[in-house]
């Protein structure tokens, strides 16, 4: 049986009302992580072995600094380039890092929060008939690739948060509970 349009509309209503209170408590949940960091924690580490703590907080800005772009080659041009995974991989730590240098604690939250202002203008901006929209993802992260429609593309941005801010935590208490080197104290 068809189904109704007015249920139809009041779905994609709720649903973007979902995705929108999704993407607000991941940016809350990005203060919070950084406000569990130190100023002195930044250069110190990650789990990741290309990157610092800084790094990885300036990575996890990418989510929703791309996804206006990624919406954009959506809508327009339906598909993705496919860049095969070392160069793309490459990329991103060269932009990683790049523009994670001289990152402060306050500058990451600015970011953060430019970030997650144009991607609520996006979201507000998808139209209805666009939410069937999907292009193939390259494997170039196993949480987004495939099929992607815009939806998921949005929920991405909580999904890349939860990855890394769990490598961050486990980071700041390994370092807290390795033993201090007695030698290297003076």
């Amino acid at each position: 049986m068809p189904r109704n349009p007015e249920s139809t509309k009041n779905d994609l209503a709720d649903n973007r009302d979902k995705l929108r209170a999704e993407i607000e408590k991941t940016r809350l949940a990005y203060h919070e992580l950084l406000g569990e960091v130190a100023e002195t924690d930044l250069t110190k580490p990650s789990l990741n072995p290309a990157w610092n703590i800084a790094e990885v907080l300036y990575h996890m800005t990418l989510a929703p600094k791309n996804l206006p772009s990624d919406v954009r080659l959506i809508r327009r041009l339906k598909w993705v380039p496919k860049i095969p995974a070392g160069p793309f991989n490459r990329l991103n730590v060269y932009f990683t890092r790049r523009g994670a240098r001289n990152a402060t604690k306050e500058s990451l939250a600015i970011e953060y929060d430019q970030a997650h202002q144009r991607t609520r203008k996006v979201l507000e901006s998808v139209q209805d008939h666009e939410w069937q929209y999907s292009v193939h993802y390259p494997d170039w992260d196993p949480l987004l690739s495939g099929k992607v429609n815009l939806e998921r593309l949005f929920r991405y941005i909580k999904r890349h948060f939860d990855s890394h801010s769990a490598d961050i935590r486990m980071a700041l208490v390994d370092q807290k509970t390795q033993p201090v080197n007695p030698e290297s104290r003076e």
